[in-house]
């Protein structure tokens, strides 16, 4: 008995010993070092093979990378919108919460800005219809009213680090979002729909969110005598923006046809144009789909997508303006398609310079869409394609720097990607 307690004792002062060694060793390797500052684990988003981010905390953000504090993440990145050559914001759904991050190195670290976990989202945020930033300090996000919840809007001043809510009265749902500046901005909701209709109402701020005013409406009229200068139940609108505080276009699919609205009063009367998407051009497709009109680089220049769709084929065209809309040309593009996989419809930066991707391979046009050059097939973007074949969209911020994202034929995976040579090579972010 007191041979056992004599072992027991020893043990004791054993591991003791081997404890304060252990404490010891730790105490002298936690002194600061020169070294590349810690990289965390972080398990709080349950992604299924999700993109590695190298996060930094906020308040580290703004310090020389060697004193920057990061951990890493894997989130499932559904959309994303550049907002310089080195800056941009990215985003997914976790659960129904929006993870949001914005980057100021091209990527290399992000910074996350996402709003309270606490606001549920239903359906993934789309740029330019569920969120807009103006540059990296303004911000909004729209939440869509579903059941007895409001729709929401959510605007940060200071790049995420605090977000405002605010609501639209009445508004079922918010189905375009554009802002010219931190300023003015445009908000268009529907309210009763039907089959090929929907009550339309356009809201404006002049002083970033303080106040909204409702300049438009339809649901005031009876069906048959609503205004020439009001955007009409009938179709459902694709996409709205403006260019500044007067100049703004709108797209509505009707049932039969689509038609292109402009207003040049900032949003309080609108007229349909009479050159897009009334020609010959679209009586060749079966059916065709309207894009969002997007300015490019100034108020003047402004295009217009469309993806015409055929029995056996797909091709993509696109009307282009250089004098705000009062005069358009028409561009059928000469790609085709043979797979919607590694397959995107043309995108522009300026009206001579686009890009798209058609069956894996990357082309470029410097002239409006007339004519397109294929760089060479890229391996490192190919891999990815294999696993990711679906494109789900491509941006350029200039000429030579752009972001890709590619995901999965069941949208449960993707990857971002970047290209620093003007779309010839791309590597993941």
């Amino acid at each position: 008995m007191i041979l056992r307690n004599h072992s027991y004792c020893r043990s004791i002062l054993l591991l003791t010993i081997f404890i304060f060694l252990l404490t010891a060793c730790s105490s002298t390797s936690s002194k600061p070092t020169a070294v590349e500052p810690s990289v965390i684990q972080q398990e709080t988003e349950s992604v299924e093979d999700g993109q590695t981010l190298t996060v930094v905390t906020p308040e580290t953000a703004n310090k020389a990378p060697e004193e920057k504090s990061k951990y890493q993440i894997q989130t499932r990145l559904t959309d994303f919108h550049m907002l310089s050559d080195s800056e941009g914001i990215a985003w997914g759904l976790t659960k129904t919460s929006i993870r949001l991050y914005l980057t100021e190195d091209f990527g290399e670290t992000w910074v996350d800005i996402s709003p309270s976990p606490n606001i549920n989202f239903v359906d993934r945020p789309v740029y330019g219809q569920d969120i807009v930033f103006t540059d990296k300090d303004h911000g909004w996000i729209v939440r869509n009213g579903v059941g007895s919840q409001d729709t929401m809007l959510l605007n940060t001043n200071n790049g995420g680090s605090e977000w405002k809510l605010s609501s639209l009265p009445g508004t079922e749902k918010v189905t375009a979002l554009s802002f010219s500046s931190s300023e003015n901005g445009w908000v268009m909701a529907s309210g009763g729909a039907s089959p090929g209709s929907e009550e339309k109402a356009l809201f404006r701020t002049n002083d970033n969110g303080g106040k909204w005013s409702n300049i438009m409406q339809n649901s005031d009229y009876p069906a048959s005598r609503i205004p020439g200068t009001v955007i009409p139940r009938t179709g459902l609108i694709v996409g709205m923006t403006f260019a500044n505080a007067i100049t703004g276009f709108a797209t509505v699919k009707e049932t039969q046809g689509s038609k292109l609205y402009v207003t040049r009063d900032g949003g309080t009367k609108w007229n349909s144009s009479k050159l897009v998407f009334q020609d010959d051009q679209m009586k060749m497709c079966k059916s065709y789909i309207p894009g969002v009109p997007k300015f490019l680089g100034s108020t003047n220049d402004v295009w217009v997508p469309v993806t015409c769709l055929n029995a056996n084929s797909t091709e993509y065209l696109g009307y282009f303006s250089s004098d705000s809309g009062e005069s358009w040309n028409v561009v059928s593009f000469p790609l085709k398609p043979k797979s919607t996989s590694g397959t995107l419809s043309p995108v522009f930066r300026r009206l001579n310079e686009g890009w798209s991707m058609i069956d894996g391979i990357v082309y470029r046009s410097e002239n409006m869409g007339k004519t397109w050059t294929p760089y060479p097939a890229d391996p490192e973007l190919g891999k990815h394609l294999a696993d990711y074949p679906i494109v789900s969209k491509m941006e350029f911020a200039s000429s030579e720097v752009g972001w890709m994202l590619v995901e999965t034929t069941d949208a449960k995976r993707s990857r971002l990607l970047l290209s620093m040579d003007g779309g010839e090579t791309w590597r993941i972010r």
